[in-house]
């Protein structure tokens, strides 16, 4: 599985690379929802493919965490790794989620698919902002216990994937499909996904000492 998600995800990211160098419209060989599932997205082609190859690429990863973590030869070490895999996977999670809905809902659009409080339109990056509060309270008052620990990484991870989704809006004061948040998503993606792998190579390490 975790080969697979690599092979492929690469393929459509050099995929990506070659038809915005040399103009070849790879993505003319592709179905006609492809394309229309980028347009929705309001991406370029390009930059459709390359996300979609980055996202694979971040679930062949997680697929290998995953595995770590079910490992008995391994559970003994991986509490930091338990919590980077929750932050990780409900960020990734929460982003899908918030642009899905927007997507097919037309929430941007919509007014019986938003939700409104004495004229003040609430944004989904508020409900965001309240996950993370209440993520961080408890990851500082967990006193220990692994079920309150996982909940406050779930929820640190979900409320960061919901603020990200509207970066883009925050931004440029409106834009919701402002290329920003996509840039956002891979860098916070990055960084989280490197910790975890830093992480898992420690645990690794540990279980063979």
């Amino acid at each position: 599985m975790v080969k697979m998600c690599i092979i492929s995800g690469a393929t459509f990211i050099i995929a990506a690379l070659i038809d915005a160098v040399f103009f070849l419209n790879v993505l003319n060989m592709f179905t006609n929802e492809f394309i229309d599932a980028a347009m929705l997205l309001r991406m370029t082609y390009e930059s459709a493919l390359m996300f979609i190859g980055y996202t694979i690429l971040l679930f062949g990863m997680l697929s290998s965490a995953f595995s770590m973590l079910r490992d008995h030869r391994f559970k003994s070490n991986s509490k930091k790794l338990q919590i980077q895999f929750i932050i990780l996977s409900s960020f990734i999670i929460s982003f899908f989620i918030a642009r899905t809905f927007v997507v097919l809902l037309s929430a941007d659009i919509n007014p019986a698919c938003q939700l409104w409080v004495k004229g003040y339109r609430v944004h989904h990056f508020f409900f965001g902002i309240g996950l993370l509060v209440i993520g961080g309270w408890l990851g500082h008052f967990q006193l220990g216990r692994r079920l309150v620990t996982w909940i406050s990484a779930g929820l640190y991870g979900g409320g960061l994937g919901l603020v990200v989704d509207e970066f883009g809006l925050l931004l440029t004061f409106g834009d919701y499909w402002a290329i920003q948040s996509y840039i956002f998503f891979v860098l916070i993606s990055q960084f989280l996904l490197i910790t975890l792998l830093f992480e898992s190579y420690k645990v690794f390490n540990a279980s063979r000492a």
